[in-house]
């Protein structure tokens, strides 16, 4: 999603500051002659998101196999249960539902407006016959500065990197079972539909041969690696997220005992530290955490907006948001602080970027 945008009149560029909110699995890549590329593409979830409907989804399974026919092999199984494959096609489907139902949350709406560069002070700069040679130089060192400045466009609002929670939009959620449960419904439905004997699609379902971007089918097909891995407990993740804040907390304190200054990090990003009662006693992000939420502080650059602690919100309804939708989003913006750290030359240096977007779960 598009976060900011600032515009370069000297040679007609528009800068854009986007945030990945999804991942996405493309199928079918096609072109087609003379005008665009046309292709599928699926919502892919973390497993650990996937796993948490995984049981909802076989039990609602039960609904499929009543309406379904007997007689027909869907799984070489003779019917007797679905394949694991549409299994892990319901759990994704109520885990994009989900992803949905919370997105005006998670998602503070921007409203992206034109940013003009602020009045040239040129004409104030010029030289009088009444002024000293001191102010003089003054003047032409500014009007220097001022130059150097509109080369590198740094006259344009800055660009904000993330984007915030909508904390008044958490009241207003539907209700996650409700959603999810919908979502299982619709999906069944269209499974029995398409694997009834005679349906022209039912060949294609959750495979990949034989399927092109022209199939009528309602599904794609499903990733052979799903679930493929061993099982990963919400206790794993949450583990390893608090293992990635206390390396963040060290690393800020390193860097500013380096630099002799306080380094700064994104309030964005400080909104989804959990809260807990066993930080170490070194931990500092805390404090500011709790600083930025007791003060009311707006936060952000040419939009402003009130800080959002994330579990402070969510602690009023903890059924209606998971704590893996957090660690899920820390996820995604961590890789912000590390890409400034591989400019550095930091060692080990941060996964090439293919290899983070192949990645299949949020403690990876």
């Amino acid at each position: 999603r598009i976060t900011d945008r600032r515009f370069r009149d000297e040679d007609g560029h528009i800068v854009l500051a986007v945030q990945a909110i999804d991942r996405l699995r493309v199928h079918n890549v096609a072109s087609v002659p003379g005008t665009y590329l046309c292709t599928d593409v699926q919502l892919s979830p973390e497993e650990e998101l996937m796993r948490l409907y995984f049981d909802k989804a076989l039990m609602s399974s039960a609904s499929y196999l009543s309406s379904h026919d007997d007689s027909a092999e869907i799984d070489g199984t003779n019917g007797a249960l679905p394949r694991p494959s549409a299994v892990s096609g319901a759990a994704r489907a109520a885990a994009t539902a989900d992803t949905f139902r919370v997105r005006k949350f998670e998602y503070l709406p921007i409203y992206l407006e034109e940013k003009p560069k602020p009045p040239s002070s040129a004409n104030s700069l010029q030289s009088s016959v009444n002024d000293s040679n001191a102010t003089k130089k003054i003047k032409d060192a500014i009007r220097k500065q001022n130059e150097a400045k509109e080369k590198t466009g740094r006259e344009y609002i800055d660009v904000i990197q993330l984007i915030n929670y909508d904390a008044f939009a958490y009241s207003s959620l539907g209700d996650a079972d409700s959603v999810t449960s919908q979502a299982l419904k619709t999906y069944w439905e269209h499974l029995a539909k398409e694997t009834a004997p005679g349906s022209s699609t039912e060949e294609d379902l959750f495979g990949g041969s034989g399927t092109d971007s022209t199939s009528s089918s309602f599904f794609l097909p499903e990733p052979s690696s799903s679930f493929s891995s061993p099982p990963r407990s919400l206790e794993s993740t949450e583990m390893m997220e608090y293992h990635v804040w206390c390396t963040l907390d060290e690393m800020i304190r390193l860097l500013s005992m380096a630099a002799a200054a306080t380094i700064p990090l994104p309030s964005q990003l400080l909104g989804l530290l959990p809260k807990r009662s066993d930080w170490p006693h070194e931990f500092v992000l805390e404090g500011y955490a709790k600083s930025l939420a007791t003060s009311g502080s707006s936060i952000g650059t040419a939009f402003k907006s009130p800080f959002v602690r994330v579990d402070q919100i969510t602690s009023t309804d903890s059924s209606s948001y998971s704590p893996l939708r957090r660690a899920q989003r820390l996820s995604y913006a961590i890789w912000l602080l590390l890409d400034g750290l591989a400019m550095t030359g930091a060692q080990p240096p941060a996964p090439p970027r293919n290899e983070i977007l192949n990645m299949q779960t949020i403690e990876q």
